[in-house]
């Protein structure tokens, strides 16, 4: 191992246990899987997942496809991604100090169900700057990298507005605040640091923020758009929504 360097796997297995939507597999990809580092590749493979979706939403609701509009079904589908790739390299970071690479994150477009990720990474540089470095990581690799390149061409196959999406991202990372902080309290404050540090940066900004306080004490988050899960028949609006009285 490289000097000053730290071994991922250890620290994948031990975040991987807080929910399934922070686990990345640390086994070499399989056959079919793709690189988030590198979306422009995946020739149609974002209409398939849309089309996907779409099937999905249509089957819960009970209508006609023709019935789920397809900005609905991209939102959903990218809102889920953004949550799969955020999840772990914030807990990575705030919880161990390390810096998981979203960029060699592989996924598995053939699994039905939620988004099954992996990596090939093997050893990872320790955060340098606390909780604000662990910022600047997710900043530069996940929401102006991964996240952004993603956004991009999705945006090719259905026509969402792009603060929708930055609305997206907002509620996923705030998501995976709460999720951290309600599975380790110790590390709550410094998730929920991190998460306002990002929301106050140029690509967040305007997108949400923490308005309040739960009955334990825990930070609210509203975002200032919706990810449309509402015109899906039965679908209402989340709790986080703009549109939630």
């Amino acid at each position: 191992m490289g000097e000053g360097r730290v071994a991922v796997r250890p620290v994948l297995a031990d975040v991987g246990r807080i929910n399934m939507l922070f686990a990345v597999r640390t086994s070499p990809p399989g056959d079919g899987w793709l690189c988030l580092g590198a979306p422009w590749t995946w020739a149609g493979v974002f209409a398939g997942e849309v089309a996907r979706v779409r099937e999905h939403l249509t089957r819960l609701s009970g209508v006609a496809e023709e019935q789920v509009e397809p900005r609905v079904a991209a939102s959903v589908f990218y809102q889920g991604l953004a949550t799969r790739v955020l999840s772990p390299v914030l807990a990575a970071g705030v919880c161990h100090g390390v810096l998981v690479e979203a960029a060699r994150l592989w996924w598995d477009p053939h699994r039905e169900g939620s988004v099954v990720l992996g990596t090939c990474q093997e050893e990872a540089v320790p955060v340098v700057g606390g909780m604000a470095g662990v910022a600047d990581w997710i900043e530069r690799t996940v929401l102006l990298g991964v996240l952004e390149q993603v956004a991009r061409e999705v945006r090719e196959v259905v026509k969402v507005a792009p603060g929708l999406l930055r609305g997206n991202i907002a509620a996923s990372l705030a998501g995976a605040a709460g999720a951290l902080g309600r599975d380790r309290p110790e590390y709550g404050a410094a998730a929920e640091e991190v998460t306002r540090d990002l929301l106050r940066r140029p690509c967040l900004e305007g997108s949400g923020g923490y308005t309040d306080t739960d009955q334990v004490g825990a930070a609210v988050f509203r975002r200032t758009t919706c990810c449309l899960y509402y015109r899906v028949r039965g679908g209402g609006y989340c709790g986080d929504c703009a549109l939630e009285p």
